[in-house]
């Protein structure tokens, strides 16, 4: 029994100083582990912090958690929201972040305190301009906000062979931090003697840049041929093809408003496709004003599509019914095929309108040209008038529904203008 006690007793002790050892070794080896570890990371933070003195200086990246934030920027051109512009932010004078303008000419930038800034606009055919934005003048208290620059917006110039851009290579403004104001400012002052020598550069550049301003007349005056068509198509409640050509005018000048009002009343309007009654409302007062003129077509057109629309009134039909009993009292023989002369003596020309009937004027010939044809759900008879060098086009719009609408040079009218005027 003491035999089996001994054996018993040096057994267990040679299982714990077994157990001893590998306790040792694997404490050995957490103490290497750890000790290579903590080496690896300080080589990668001492690797990091020589890449930020590199980029920034003195500055600590972790003891400040704000920044300058620029995200209402954009960048145009006359009216033109524009794209794929790159905007490179400058640090001693190194390209240090880009950007590139999106489809709406918007970028954005987060910059860190204590450095100046300059952001350089580059773009083929552009006139390269820039802007400082000095962030050493911060606080220690304004440090600790975040700001925004706010709503800034870049006009680029074209760029003309045989311009002077000397002047374009200092930047056209300054962003400062005002303690006064407790916000990232524009600079006043320095923008007024900036802009101040650039008006001598540009008034220098004037002949260079004559046919710019050509091109920039043209632009105006296809902006405004399309915002006038698209007004019509609007008014004759035609809201598609509006729609198509407001958005055809945005293309031209990106940042007008009023095409832009003109799509969301659009919006609104296709959401509610005009009522059965407004139609049947329409093509009534159409007809009896027609009566009343005694256009007698014209006015038998537009009852017959209104009984289309409600067959059980009696309206249309009493009035139809005495159309063709006047017609039937009235059968005179068709006077032979005499050419009518049409002038525009008694025809009022709007003074705001005098250009687009000059224009009228060289395009179509002397006396009456009509035309008709159908665009959409809708058809179009044009009559265009010239005499001399003035010009009126009238226009009857006809929808498939029945409804008629009328105008002149872009501008509604009633049909009494149409028959006197268009018709004579």
């Amino acid at each position: 029994f003491l035999m089996r006690k001994l054996s018993f007793l040096r057994i267990s002790m040679s299982m714990l100083c077994l157990f001893l050892v590998f306790t040792i070794n694997a404490q050995e080896e957490n103490v290497k582990d750890e000790s290579t570890s903590k080496t690896k990371k300080e080589k990668k933070d001492k690797k990091s912090n020589n890449f930020s003195k590199k980029i920034w200086g003195n500055y600590d990246s972790n003891a400040l958690s704000k920044s300058l934030s620029i995200t209402l920027a954009y960048v145009s051109y006359q009216d033109n929201l524009l794209k794929d512009v790159i905007v490179n932010v400058l640090f001693n004078n190194e390209i240090f972040m880009s950007d590139t303008t999106d489809k709406d000419g918007g970028f954005t930038f987060d910059l860190k305190y204590d450095h100046r800034y300059v952001l350089a606009f580059n773009k083929n055919g552009y006139v390269t301009k820039k802007v400082e934005v000095d962030l050493t003048t911060l606080t220690d208290n304004a440090k600790n906000e975040g700001f925004n620059m706010g709503k800034f917006n870049m006009r680029m110039l074209k760029y003309v062979e045989g311009m002077n851009v000397e002047e374009y290579k200092i930047p056209v403004a300054r962003y400062y931090y005002s303690d006064v104001n407790k916000l990232v400012v524009l600079d006043r002052n320095y923008l007024k003697k900036r802009k101040e020598l650039l008006a001598i550069v540009n008034a220098q550049n004037a002949k260079v840049l004559a046919g710019v301003v050509e091109d920039e007349n043209d632009l105006d005056a296809d902006y405004n041929i399309l915002i006038r068509d698209a007004d019509i198509e609007f008014a004759a409640k035609d809201y598609n093809l509006a729609n198509e050509l407001y958005l055809e005018a945005l293309k031209l000048k990106s940042l007008e408003q009023y095409p832009r009002d003109q799509l969301k009343k659009i919006k609104v309007f296709l959401a509610q496709e005009l009522s059965t009654d407004e139609k049947y409302a329409s093509l009534i007062s159409q007809g009896d004003d027609a009566f009343n003129l005694k256009d007698y077509e014209s006015a038998w057109l537009a009852y017959k599509s209104a009984i289309k629309i409600k067959t059980t009134e009696e309206h249309p039909r009493a009035q139809i019914k005495k159309i063709e009993s006047l017609e039937n009292a009235n059968k005179n023989p068709v006077v032979g095929n005499t050419k009518k002369k049409y002038s525009l003596m008694d025809v009022q020309v709007n003074s705001e309108n005098n250009g687009y009937s000059n224009e009228l004027a060289k395009k179509y010939l002397q006396g009456l040209t009509e035309e008709t044809y159908t665009e959409g759900s809708k058809t179009i008879v044009k009559r265009v008038i010239v005499e001399g060098e003035v010009g009126i086009e009238y226009k009857k719009i006809t929808h498939n529904w029945g409804g008629v609408y009328y105008f002149k040079n872009g501008t509604p009218v009633n049909h009494f203008v149409w028959q006197k005027e268009a018709i004579q």
